[in-house]
């Protein structure tokens, strides 16, 4: 309690030598003249601003420390969301895909074949679905399990849109790597159109393991344990 005291002791005196060095400086002495020379409205004048003056001077250090604090607080908030969307994106990112196995071969034949048949080509129109083999770098072989091509005359651009947008809902894992388009040599209002679809190796989920089953004894078994249990015990009771 005493260095309480004392530091009180010592703004006390501080603040007493700071008072008597303004009040013996000549620029204190004028001020006061010319506060004396006021009318008592102008004094009250004076009196308030420098109160306002005052209390703004005490009020402006902590209000700006708030202020600061809350634009810390913003800016912090700011970071630490854009910290968790670059998680959250990381983890979807680097998550597996989970993608479909492709349908067999035949299937996929018998499902475009289909779509051709819906989509009412003529015969001269529908060339055919022929099996074919993995063209250029872009996907290496290992990626494909096999490819088809599925090539068509005599088509409007309605017909190469619709056609090529429904064989492409056939499923994840069939992808059409190429589509060429070329106008037709007998109507060239008409197009020849190949597409060039690839079926990819998806791997087989590995299925997993099923839960163990814990061996729960036979009601025989252990109450034959317990009968010997108690032999045992009544054994030892009588030595």
């Amino acid at each position: 309690m005493s260095q309480l005291d004392d530091i009180k002791d010592k703004f006390k005196s501080l603040y007493q030598q700071i008072a008597q060095k303004i009040q013996e400086s000549s620029w204190f002495a004028q001020l006061q003249d010319r506060y004396q020379t006021l009318s008592p409205q102008g004094q009250k004048a004076v009196w308030v601003g420098g109160s306002l003056i005052t209390v703004f001077i005490i009020l402006f250090y902590p209000f700006s420390l708030l202020f600061q604090s809350q634009s810390s607080i913003a800016v912090f908030e700011d970071k630490r969301a854009l910290i968790r969307e670059l998680f959250r994106t990381y983890h979807e990112s680097s998550a597996r895909p989970q993608i479909s196995m492709p349908p067999p071969i035949d299937n996929l034949r018998s499902s475009i074949n289909s779509i051709l048949t819906g989509s009412e080509l003529l015969p001269e129109q529908n060339i055919g679905v022929i099996e074919s083999s993995v063209e250029g770098q872009l996907i290496p072989k290992s990626l494909v399990s096999h490819v088809l091509q599925v090539k068509l005359a005599k088509l409007n651009l309605k017909q190469i849109v619709d056609i090529g947008t429904s064989i492409l809902g056939l499923s994840d894992s069939v992808k059409m790597k190429d589509m060429t388009i070329t106008a037709n040599g007998q109507d060239s209002r008409y197009f020849d159109v190949t597409y060039m679809l690839y079926s990819l190796n998806v791997p087989e989920p590995t299925p997993e393991p099923p839960p163990e089953i814990e061996d729960k004894p036979k009601k025989g078994s252990k109450a034959k344990s317990k009968a010997n249990g108690d032999k045992e015990d009544k054994k030892g009771s009588d030595e």
